[in-house]
């Protein structure tokens, strides 16, 4: 998941599409993709900040 949301390639189909649907006027699409990237990008954020990628703060072994 870290992946996709970090990636360039996501974030400029995102910015494609809201720039598609601002264009003919539909907001409530663009409005909606940017609050779901957003959080996306918030709950990334926030797991780095913590240190732990899990829930219940066990870590997982790889």
């Amino acid at each position: 998941m870290t992946k996709i949301v970090n990636s360039k390639i996501t974030a400029m189909l995102i910015g494609a599409w809201i720039a598609y649907c601002a264009s003919l006027g539909d907001y409530d699409g663009a409005v909606f993709l940017l609050f779901f990237y957003s959080l996306l990008l918030w709950n990334l954020h926030t797991k780095k900040a913590t240190g732990s990628d899990t829930a219940d703060g066990k870590s997982k072994s790889y």
